[in-house]
């Protein structure tokens, strides 16, 4: 069954000598996410143009908004700009619970007794899944089979489950790791516990065990996001020095409400920027019916796409914008709540001019000018893989003071995390890393998203005969595409597809 992941880490280290209309509640998380993650998404673009792209705007979201609740007077002011959070900082905090615990519903409603099976189906799914993993590595092949078998039929009983009682799987996972020699500010642990669940604080030997610290936090990541996400702290991002680790994992299962037919997909040309052709997988439903499309010109404008069209071809008016204008569609999973929306350019260098238009303001209008209809559609079949160290980014976008070692000048204040007066017992962000991984096929969306912030050292037409218009949406060229919740606008992952052989 198809998936998403997401996760994000933040390492804080001590210096030396990080549909529906809105639900009310749900905005402010929304509003981060959204504003913050297209902001981000065009400082990255900046840090790497012309290349692939995917990231999560939710996971770095949650993983920072935990991490500004620690922060304090000029700090914290810049990380709430950056991040597009309200001051005071709860509401925010009270937005991303009520988003994990609707996503927790997965779209549907499910008894607490299916919900504990469910639970413990997973738990004993990762427990055979390791142990084939260990008994493969040990050279111990009929065991592994064996192991492998039996995770298997625990993995059937929890899928036919998961089909009877949800119509999608998103779960949503919060930690944090401290020091054990070192204190964090009572209140700070509490807050984030009663917001994001943490449950309490996880002490570990950083001082001691750098890099066992490091891979048991690895190991939480890999738990959380179905092992889509390894090594998400590489070798040495965890020191002596670190800390605090601010932990958040997401995990998104769904198939298309509609899957596409295998047997259609084929293999066509995906015309790159420059205008050389590349063979791709293009997933094809001439006639897919009820997909929510609209068109806009070079400007971002709606282009009134008709519905009929003179039956003489000489006599139609135009049905598509401008060559600068784009098209888009979105493509709901199981439930309606979760959407994946695509943005094609009608030509292949489009997308620059494109994303020049890309605002949270101007999505939400593209997204009100959405209109079910019969289109022509195809979508690319993709696969993906990134990783970025986001701290010059961040730095970059005005989120400076988080950076800089207490024990200077203008030093970070996360006075709310530790209530140390000693520059040297104080904390500050030295790195933030992001991985993300995406799939799409003919069932739906399979994705993984890991973000780490390491807290380092220091007019009218003739009356003649009509016929329906089917508007043709084509994925073959450099494209946009954000996986969404829909019910509060709120951005899980965001991408776009420059070259699929990448």
């Amino acid at each position: 069954m198809p998936t998403m992941i997401a996760a994000a880490l933040l390492a804080m280290t001590q210096s030396p000598a990080t549909q529906e209309p809105p639900r009310a509640q749900e905005q402010p998380a929304a509003t981060a996410a959204d504003g913050f993650g297209l902001e981000l998404y065009r400082a990255l673009d900046r840090a790497q143009p012309g290349k692939n792209l995917f990231f999560s705007p939710y996971s770095v979201a949650v993983a920072l908004t935990m991490t500004a609740e620690g922060a304090r007077d000029e700090t914290a002011a810049e990380m709430l700009q950056v991040l597009h959070l309200p001051s005071p900082i709860a509401p925010a905090h009270a937005a991303f619970a009520a988003l994990a615990q609707r996503f927790r519903a997965g779209g549907g409603e499910t008894s607490e007794d299916a919900r504990r099976r469910i639970a413990t189906l997973r738990q004993e799914l990762d427990a055979a899944n390791r142990q084939a993993e260990e008994l493969e590595r040990a050279g111990k092949g009929r065991e592994a089979r064996d192991a492998a078998q039996r995770a298997q039929k625990v993995a059937d009983a929890l899928n036919a489950l998961l089909a009877t009682v949800d119509c999608y799987d998103l779960r949503v996972a919060n930690g944090l790791w401290v020091e054990r020699t070192f204190q964090l500010v009572p209140d700070y642990v509490a807050t984030i516990d009663r917001h994001y669940g943490t449950g309490g604080v996880a002490p570990l030997d950083f001082a001691g065990d750098p890099e066992g610290a490091r891979q048991h936090i690895n190991g939480w990541v890999e738990q959380h996001t179905e092992r889509r996400i390894r090594d998400l702290l590489p070798a040495g991002s965890v020191t002596p020095g670190t800390r605090l680790v601010i932990g958040n994992a997401v995990f998104f299962r769904g198939e298309w409400a509609k899957p596409f037919e295998k047997a259609s997909t084929r293999r066509e040309d995906f015309v790159l920027a420059g205008g050389e052709p590349v063979k791709a997988d293009l997933m094809r439903e001439r006639r897919r019916e009820q997909v929510p499309y609209a068109a806009f010109d070079g400007r971002g404008n709606y282009f009134a796409t008709p519905l009929e069209v003179p039956q003489d071809e000489k006599l139609r008016p135009p049905t598509y914008p401008d060559d600068a204008g784009f098209t888009m569609i979105e493509l709901p999973y199981k439930g309606g709540e979760l959407t994946m929306t695509v943005l094609a350019p009608r030509s292949p260098g489009g997308l620059k001019h494109l994303e020049g238009m890309l605002t949270a303001p101007a999505l939400a209008n593209w997204l009100a000018r959405l209109q079910p209809r019969t289109v022509d559609t195809a979508m690319l079949r993709f696969e993906q893989n990134a990783a970025f160290d986001l701290a010059a980014v961040l730095r970059g976008m005005g989120m400076r003071r988080a950076f800089v070692n207490p024990a200077g000048p203008a030093g970070a204040q996360f006075g709310g995390m530790s209530a140390a007066t000693d520059p040297e017992r104080q904390l500050f962000i030295g790195a933030v890393l992001h991985k993300a991984w995406v799939a799409v096929d003919e069932k739906g969306t399979e994705a993984a998203a890991a973000t780490a912030v390491a807290m380092a050292p220091g007019s009218a037409a003739p009356r003649v005969t009509m016929v329906p218009f089917v508007p043709v949406f084509r994925a073959d060229r450099p494209f946009l595409f954000l996986i969404r919740d829909a019910r509060s606008g709120t951005v899980l992952f965001l991408g776009r597809v420059v070259d699929p052989r990448a």
